[in-house]
């Protein structure tokens, strides 16, 4: 698969068959993106694989702590949709607005996303990046164009993913069942699978238009 190719194939998947994905195929889908570049090859990544029981028991813990209403504690601190700057303010209503308008009405919508985010997607593999916390912010950066790398190496092996929030908003949790030192700052969770036929797996986030993105000097 090209480059192109993959960036246009690659899209949010909420919702996976039960098909597993091999230890050989993360391997392979990690050592791509090792070739991500960073700040004088600092390469601060790290990525926990969970798979099988260890990513079932981060899902269990992680829906009865949502369900007993614990409040969230992520290592990169969030900020309410209302506070952010107006031009991805609107972006992200117009991505709820179209994606509530992909289903029957709001409440089935509600329901599934919000059932398939409580549960990680189904995933059958996250794969969780730390950094160290003894970096810069710009080694975040760094981690996020690894993320990138993951996200198209995943597509190009035949692999569905999606980053969430959902799964590194309860981080002891992952720390405690992966062994991630609190040395570490962990980021996000990358999930993979193979993409199942599910309604929600149709839809598709629109994007602006290149004027609104890119501007040229000459």
């Amino acid at each position: 698969m090209q480059v192109e190719d993959a960036i246009k194939a690659r899209h949010a998947v909420r919702d996976f068959t039960d098909q597993p994905v091999a230890k050989e195929t993360i391997q392979e889908i990690v050592r791509l993106a090792q070739q991500t570049p960073s700040w004088v090859n600092s390469e601060p990544w790290r990525v926990y694989a969970a798979t099988g029981q260890s990513l079932t028991q981060i899902r269990q813990r992680c829906l009865d702590l949502a369900a007993q209403k614990v409040a969230t504690n992520p290592d990169l601190k969030t900020m309410s949709r209302d506070d952010w700057d107006p031009r991805p303010q609107k972006l992200m209503k117009d991505w709820g607005h179209d994606l509530v308008h992909s289903f029957a009405d709001f409440d089935e919508a509600h329901t599934v996303m919000t059932g398939a985010s409580d549960a990680l997607n189904h995933a059958l593999a996250i794969l969780f990046v730390t950094i160290p916390k003894q970096t810069p912010d710009w080694a975040i950066l760094d981690a996020g164009a690894f993320m990138q790398s993951l996200l198209l190496a995943a597509t190009a092996k035949g692999l569905g993913s999606i980053p969430t929030y959902n799964s590194v908003r309860y981080p002891q949790v992952v720390r405690q069942a992966l062994g991630i030192p609190e040395a570490e700052r962990l980021l996000i969770g990358v999930e993979l699978g193979y993409e199942s036929p599910a309604k929600v797996n149709a839809f598709r986030a629109q994007r602006p238009d290149l004027s609104d993105v890119l501007k040229i000097s000459e």
